[in-house]
């Protein structure tokens, strides 16, 4: 989606900003909401696909991001509703517009290829302008974070059906032994990690010590005890392919009897 339709946005409101006769507002106004109904039209597919990816791999959802989706909904229903009340304290939306702009970045991992390039807002006295600006500038960022949140990367040699099918627990003579099974993962033998980010017992995080290991399912983790109860792993799967990271979040419940 990166590409010309961004570059085409900014040049022809520059070359507007710079003189504002009447007739040019016009046909800046219409291109604006053309522009706006184009990307939204994109935003709305890579919405779907989202949607579709984390229905089948619910460890692909970010909460993050569907609280900053809520959030633009709501921004761009009061922009048109300023935009057809001809509202003229517009700091409001400009506040709030800059803060979801502002968590963008966190959600593509600042990712320049999914980053709006750093510009200054061209000056104009319309409202109008300046508001349909913003929807554009809103709507591009969000169709780049839902293009990051479902990116084809994770399909690069099958990545993308890479999760955690199970964790089997048993004991052992020094202690217990959790077993990651992972049907897509076990096959890539090299450049392969696993990251733990927490263990949870009953809704709490656990302070536990543990050793990681790969087997051939794909990882053990070696631990001295662990007390009965259900359980809950949150951690991330690690590759590294044609020089690049790929890194495919997992939760998993198991059980210690």
């Amino acid at each position: 989606m990166k590409s010309q339709i961004l570059v085409y946005f900014l040049s022809i409101f520059i070359l507007f900003s710079c003189n504002n006769k009447d007739n040019e507002l016009t046909e800046m106004n219409s291109f604006l909401q053309a522009n706006f109904e184009f990307n939204n039209r994109t935003l709305n597919k890579n919405k779907g696909d989202y949607y579709r990816i984390i229905e089948e791999m619910p460890s692909r959802e970010i909460e993050k991001l569907n609280e900053l989706d809520s959030r633009f909904e709501s921004l761009i229903f009061a922009i048109d509703r300023a935009i057809k009340n001809k509202e003229k304290n517009l700091e409001n939306i400009i506040a709030e517009s800059n803060e979801i702009l502002n968590e963008v970045p966190k959600i593509v991992d600042n990712r320049k290829d999914y980053l709006l390039p750093e510009f200054k807002q061209p000056k104009t006295d319309s409202k109008d302008l300046s508001l349909k600006y913003i929807k554009n500038r809103l709507v591009i960022a969000m169709a780049y974070a839902f293009e990051y949140a479902s990116r084809q990367t994770y399909s690069v040699d099958g990545l993308y059906k890479v999760d955690i099918d199970s964790i089997i627990s048993r004991k052992t003579d020094s202690g217990i032994k959790l077993t990651l099974t992972s049907r897509f993962g076990q096959p890539i033998k090299e450049n392969r990690h696993i990251l733990i980010n927490k263990i949870e017992l009953n809704g709490k995080e656990q302070k536990i010590d543990f050793e990681l290991k790969d087997n051939y399912s794909f990882a053990d983790i070696e631990l001295d005890s662990l007390q009965s109860g259900i359980y809950k792993m949150n951690g991330i799967l690690r590759f590294y392919h044609r020089e690049q990271k790929f890194d495919i979040p997992f939760e998993k419940e198991f059980k210690v009897e």
